[in-house]
């Protein structure tokens, strides 16, 4: 079993790593640039897509331009989390807590090496912090667990 093992100037870097840029409240735009890198798409990629130009989708992700209904439409229409990008709130697999959807959207604009790296770290905080009985993700009763024929 691999064992994460932190020491002080690893929680020094993920701290000032989190804090640095997700501290602040995101604007609109701000979370439509995040939407788009999260597709891995370039800003000419990304305005193909949803039709229109470089310059206003820009202009969108630098808070310069109001969103319209017709824009949001085809944002929806791209698979983008249109009431996160309005509200700052995921809607993925139902309505997240702040930090929760806070700590997604940190997640979402890592580079994969670090989206790796932390799913490393995660996995092991919760081999070592996992508790008998503790609620799950997927089960709001305690006790389940995926595959586990006794919990269902």
């Amino acid at each position: 079993m691999f064992v994460f093992e932190i020491i002080p100037w690893e929680i020094i870097a993920l701290r000032w790593l989190f804090d640095k840029d997700f501290s602040k409240a995101m604007s609109f735009g701000g979370r439509l640039a995040e939407e788009r890198k999260r597709l891995g798409l370039k800003q000419a990629d990304f305005a193909a897509l949803v039709g229109t130009d470089v310059p206003k989708q820009s202009l969108y992700e630098n808070d310069r331009r109001e969103l319209r209904a017709d824009y949001l439409a085809r944002l929806a229409d791209a698979d983008i989390d249109v009431i996160y990008v309005l509200t700052g709130q995921r809607s993925e697999g139902g309505w997240l807590s702040q930090g929760a959807s806070d700590l997604l959207s940190a997640f979402l604009c890592l580079p994969p090496d670090l989206q790796q790296a932390l799913l490393t770290f995660t996995a092991s905080l919760g081999e070592r912090f996992a508790q008998p009985g503790a609620r799950t993700v997927h089960s709001r009763q305690t006790g389940y667990r995926p595959g586990d024929p006794d919990s269902a």
